[in-house]
This record gives structure tokens, C-alpha cells and sequence, in this order.
């Protein structure tokens, strides 16, 4: 009988956030060649580096690459592969991951002669969506975190984390799956920090392997943890005075001698794999981007906190929409554009690295222009259009026409009261009737204290930390125009300290509401802030059918049916800790967030290159009723949120608050 396989992959990250550049050779000397010397010592290793990070050594120490070039080809080391920089796929479209992973591979035959087989999910940040790209991209599995998954699976079998498995991504392809594990490499981190001692450690090989385990990660994670200190955090263990790569080799040591276990690498592991698998899912409503570690770390990280991601991924997706246009673009550009779209660039960078980053993107945008916001077309002539009519019953606006009707509040800051098809009538025991697909639930609605509150559509909301919220939900006199079938409602209304216009142009032939702010408010320092809240009514949907559909990164849209012996519960925006303000988010990397059932659709749509918000979902049932809420979130707040220089990048990336909600009929 085999030995189980132990295996293990060093995470090399030359744009390691809280590295600054001038200290890369250190981190070379300290933490990259006494890997390349566990592997000449005879372990075997599996090392994962990104292009950016082969070429920044390169650059620095030729021989290094040298020696792991060596090593690879006598089978000592096992290369893993991840693409040119640090992405997080799920919120990039799929055109840019495409060509971040072709990129990537040049550089890895460039300077290792080698196309790897396995590549490392960046930031174990998962879509179905992707493994359509890593396997057009010439990979033949992917490696991925597998307990934040599990924790939301409710038949979750735990033998499926004992040995490799077939993942189910998009269409129908399918990808072999080596696991990583957060739990197992912070073992060993403890271990070679002198937290534990080897004993303990070894317990806990043992226990993994008498409940059954057939290939286990003793380590998936950053290289850069060992014999370096950052100075990212003042909790970091002190260095002792043994090496912490000397005290993993004699662990190393023991467990190759011990008999119950073969040190192998991922593709070793891959062997395990059973014949004719059947393939499993990672993602589900509640958690359709699984990442690594802790639920503190989620895909709203690299989306909405940070520094200014909000304005710096705004600035991305503005550059990349103009780069797909023109076929000039060189690789050289496209290296760029991946650089500033990496992952470390957007949680603990330094000041200086901030800073430089600022440098380059002033300079290329006073060059090209490229960080505007969208030119759009001027508005067409005032034409009143006699199929639509505008009236004022007290504190409501209605317009109707072409078997549409839209309802305004004007005591909340033109609110949606009530929007769906046909004529509009008044909401009877504080909601809309059938044919209003969305709008306002009022308060007692329902008849649970939980949700004794009123909830309102097509609003804007900040929840700053130890502050009042603040809303745009105000007294207002929208002033009213026709223009060519639209009718447009501009109103000047107070959020906070700022005063804004905000304008509802609507299309009535169309089934469209745009939702606009003009300028762009400030977001809160902490906390969180989101718009486009989108409140289905319950008397329209019918529960055992609904669905909410978004692209996380792959080509089409991933749909997740919400009914499963009653509805799913799913609660995306919902705090973490009095640190972590949300849960997961969506990267709806269309613009397009898609909720409905098996008649009915409605579409929150906010285009990437006027604000990269992210999309979140909530579902619930409520006594015989169901509660169901879409919102787009532009600020969460986490350990990465900082505000140093964001007016800066503001000012380079003026943001577009805009969205808007479309409804409709499947097969009309």
C-alpha cells in the first residue's frame, strides 16, 4: 500500500505589499535561496512564483534563477504557476486574467524553460468561472483552499479534502483540484516560528493521517514569512537565533525518515487522484467567491477597502476598455496595466511604493487621458412624448406609458416606490401590489420585529463607523423634463455635510431607471457606503424559482438558484467583526447583477469603467413571506482600510455614481 504524500508549495511574491523594493535582494538571501537549498538538500518542494516576481529576481540575482532552473529540471522542484502578477480574477474580466496567465507563461519559459502544469489560485480567490481560462491557458489543475468552501457546504464530505478532487466550473469543464489548506501551513508557520514545538506539530501529521488522509498540504503559503520580518504588524514573532529554514529542514528531516509518510510534490499528490471523480462545486449563493484563511478575508478586500481600491480598480477597468480597443497595445503595456491591477497593491502597501504607484499613474494619464471618466453623449431635444404621461399625487411622482410605470417618493429623495409593468397603483399594506416588481416594503409589512423597518429602492446609504448612517433619503422638489421618451428628474438634495444633484433619467419604452449623482460624493474614511439598493416584492416572485446571476471573472454569468427545501439564506453585506464590515461580495465583472424567478427579471447594472462597485445579495425567508435585496457597495471597511492619499487618486479617477435597474419578462 502507498504512503500517503506530503507535499508543499513556497509562495514567492517579489510585489509582497509590505516589502519595500530596496529590500528585495535581503529577502532573496534570507527567504529565497534557503528554499532552492531544502531542494539540494534532497526534499522535495513545490515553489510558485508570479512572472513579475521571476523577472524582479532576475534582475537582482541571476544565479538564483539559475539554480532554480536546475532544480527543476532534475525534478527537485516542482514549479507552480499563477500568471504575470498577483490578480484576483474574480473581479477582472475575463480578457485581462487571459492574458495575465499568457504572460505569466511566457516569462516561464523565458526564463525556466518550463510550462507548469498546476497553477496557484491567486489569493485563493475562486470562480467557476476561471477554470475555462486556466485550462485555455494549458494548465491542467488549479490549487485551491478548501475549508472556507466546506464551511458553506452543507453535504461537504470530509473526505474529499484527504486527497485531490475534480472541481465543476463553467460549462461543463472540469479541472483536477490540489488542495492547499489554512489551517495546516499556519501549523507549520507556529512550528517554525517556535510558537510550538516539533512534537506538537507532529501530533498534529498524525491526526490527519489516521482519519484517512491520502495527500496533505504541509505548507501552501508565503515564502517571505520565514527569516524576515516586514514590520507589517507589532504582533510579528521576533527572529530567533536558529534559522526558521534550518528548523523546517529537520522537521522536513523527521518526517522523511518516519516511515508513514512520503515528502513528494503537488503533481505527486495529483496521482492520488481516484479515476472518474465525480466533480464538486466551491461556490454557493452564500459564498459564491471563496477565498483563503479567515472570513475576514474576502473578495471586498481588493474591491472596496485598502487605500482607494474603489478608485484605483475604476481606473483599471477605464485603461483596459481602451486598451482592448486598439490593437497596438504592446506587451510591455499590458504588463503594466496587470501591475497595477495586482492584489498587493491594494491591502498593506507601503508609503513609498503608494507613492511611486501615484508617480505612474499621474504621469500615464497626463500622457493618454486614459483615467476619465466615459465621455457620454449630450442629451437629445426636448420632445414630449404623448404615450407618456407625468403626474403628482402628493408626496409620489408617477409616470407611466408602454405597459410601464414608475413611482418616485419625493419625501425620500425620489425613492422608488413602486416600479413594474402596467398602470401604477397605490401599495396596499405597505408594499406594492403584483405587477410593481420592486420598490418600497414599508414598515409592518412584515410581521416580524426583525424586519420592523422601512426598505426602500434606488437609495443611497453610509454606515460610518461610531457615526450616525447617513442616507439620501430627503425632502426634495425634483424639477421634471421629457426629452425624446425619457423623462428626467433632477433634484439638489443633502447627504451629510454635501449637497449633490441627483437625477433619475427614465426610459419608459425600455423598462429603465439610471440612478445618477453629480459630483461624486465623498465616501466615509471607515465603514461602509452603498448605493443601488434594489428591494424585490414579495407579491411578484414566486420563492421556490428565485435565482441571482452575475459574472465573477469567467465569460458568462453564474446563476444560483435560491430554493432548497425552502430559501437559502444569504446575507453577503452582513458584518464579520466591528473590524470587517461584509461578509463576500459579487465582482460582476459585466456590470450586471440579475435577480428573478421563472417569469420575472430585474437588472442592477453598473458599468465597471464609471465605478467599479461590487454587487451584494439578501435573501431570507420571513414567515411565510421571503425577504430579497440586491445593493452595490463602494466602501467596506477591514484591517487594510486606510486613508492616506486617497483625495489624490480621486482627483486622477473622478468616479461616475451611477447605475441602473431594468426590468423584464424571460422570452419577451
Amino acid at each position: 500500500m502507498a504512503l500517503p504524500v506530503a507535499y508543499t508549495v513556497f509562495h514567492i511574491n517579489m510585489a509582497f505589499s509590505s516589502i519595500e523594493e530596496e529590500d528585495r535582494a535581503t529577502v532573496i538571501d534570507c527567504c529565497y535561496w534557503p528554499l532552492l537549498k531544502l531542494a539540494e538538500e534532497g526534499y522535495p518542494i513545490g515553489i510558485e512564483a508570479t512572472g513579475y516576481s521571476l523577472r524582479a529576481i532576475q534582475a537582482i540575482d541571476p544565479d538564483w534563477i539559475a539554480s532554480l532552473k536546475k532544480l527543476i529540471e532534475k525534478d527537485s522542484v516542482e514549479f507552480i504557476g499563477s500568471g504575470y502578477t498577483q490578480m484576483i480574477a474574480p473581479l477582472m474580466p475575463a480578457g485581462m486574467t487571459r492574458k495575465n496567465l499568457k504572460l505569466g507563461n511566457d516569462n516561464y519559459l523565458e526564463l525556466l524553460g518550463v510550462q507548469p502544469k498546476i497553477a496557484l489560485i491567486n489569493e485563493q480567490a475562486y470562480s467557476p468561472g476561471l477554470l475555462p481560462l486556466y485550462k485555455g491557458a494549458g494548465y491542467q489543475a488549479v490549487m485551491m483552499d478548501w475549508s472556507e468552501s466546506a464551511s458553506h457546504i452543507k453535504n461537504w464530505q470530509k473526505q474529499w479534502s484527504w486527497r485531490p478532487q475534480m472541481l465543476a466550473g463553467e460549462d461543463g469543464v472540469t479541472m483536477p483540484v490540489v488542495w492547499s489548506d489554512a489551517i495546516s501551513f499556519q501549523k507549520l508557520q507556529r512550528y517554525a516560528h517556535n510558537d510550538i514545538d516539533a512534537s506538537e506539530y507532529l501530533e498534529f501529521l498524525n491526526l490527519q493521517l489516521e482519519a484517512g488522509t491520502v495527500a496533505f498540504p504541509l505548507y501552501s503559503s508565503d515564502a517571505e514569512v520565514f527569516d524576515y520580518r516586514p514590520g507589517r504588524f507589532g504582533s510579528e514573532t521576533k527572529l530567533a537565533d536558529m534559522s526558521e529554514y534550518q528548523r523546517i529542514q529537520i522537521l522536513l528531516q523527521v518526517i522523511q525518515r518516519s516511515g508513514v509518510v512520503k515528502l513528494g510534490t503537488p503533481s505527486d499528490a495529483l496521482k492520488t487522484l481516484e479515476p472518474n471523480s465525480k466533480p464538486i462545486f466551491l461556490d454557493t449563493a452564500a459564498a459564491p467567491v471563496p477565498v483563503k484563511k479567515q472570513r475576514k478575508y474576502n473578495l471586498l478586500r481588493w474591491a472596496v477597502s485598502g487605500r482607494d481600491d474603489l478608485s484605483l480598480n475604476t481606473a483599471c477597468w477605464r485603461i483596459y476598455s481602451k486598451m482592448v480597443s486598439n490593437d497596438s497595445s504592446t506587451d510591455e503595456e499590458w504588463r503594466r496595466l496587470c501591475r497595477w491591477w495586482a492584489s498587493d497593491l491594494r491591502t498593506h502597501i507601503t508609503e513609498k511604493r503608494w507613492a511611486k504607484l501615484m508617480g505612474e499613474i499621474r504621469a500615464y494619464h497626463e500622457q493618454t487621458g486614459s483615467c476619465d471618466a466615459v465621455a457620454r453623449q449630450s442629451s437629445p431635444k426636448i420632445n414630449t412624448n404623448p404615450d407618456v404621461s407625468v403626474r403628482e399625487e402628493g408626496r409620489y411622482i408617477i409616470v407611466e406609458g408602454h405597459n410601464f410605470h414608475v413611482c418616485l417618493n419625493t419625501r425620500r429623495g425620489m425613492a422608488i416606490q413602486s416600479m413594474g409593468f402596467g398602470a401604477y397603483r397605490p401599495a396596499i399594506a405597505g408594499g406594492p401590489l403584483e405587477n410593481g416588481l420592486i420598490g418600497t416594503l414599508a414598515h409592518g409589512f412584515y410581521d416580524t420585529i426583525e424586519f420592523g423597518a422601512d426598505f426602500y429602492t434606488g437609495h443611497y446609504v453610509s454606515e460610518p463607523a461610531s457615526r450616525h448612517k447617513v442616507t439620501d433619503l430627503v425632502p426634495c422638489s425634483p424639477e421634471v423634463s421629457q426629452r425624446d421618451g425619457h423623462v428626467i428628474l433632477t433634484a439638489k438634495l443633502s447627504i451629510g455635510s454635501q449637497v449633490i444633484e441627483k437625477k433619475l433619467d427614465i426610459d419608459v419604452s425600455k423598462g429603465c431607471v439610471e440612478v445618477s449623482y453629480c459630483p461624486s460624493f465623498s465616501l466615509p474614511r471607515d465603514g461602509s457606503a452603498r448605493f443601488g439598493h434594489l428591494k424585490l416584492n414579495p407579491r411578484a416572485f414566486d420563492p421556490a424559482t428565485l435565482y441571482f446571476a452575475c459574472q465573477n471573472g469567467g465569460v458568462k454569468r453564474e446563476r444560483y438558484e435560491l430554493w432548497e427545501q425552502g430559501l437559502k439564506s444569504v446575507d453577503h453585506g452582513v458584518p464579520v467583526s466591528r473590524l470587517v464590515s461584509a461578509t463576500t461580495g459579487l465582482g460582476l465583472t459585466d456590470g450586471v447583477l440579475e435577480l428573478g424567478d421563472k417569469e420575472h427579471f430585474v437588472r442592477l447594472v453598473c458599468d465597471r469603467a464609471d465605478v467599479a462597485a461590487c454587487g451584494m445579495i439578501t435573501a431570507k425567508e420571513v414567515g411565510d413571506s421571503f425577504f430579497m435585496r440586491a445593493a452595490l457597495t463602494l466602501a467596506e471597511s477591514d484591517e487594510t482600510r486606510q486613508d492616506s492619499s486617497i483625495s489624490e487618486l480621486a482627483s486622477l479617477v473622478p468616479l461616475d455614481l451611477r447605475y441602473k435597474i431594468k426590468i423584464g419578462r424571460h422570452g419577451a
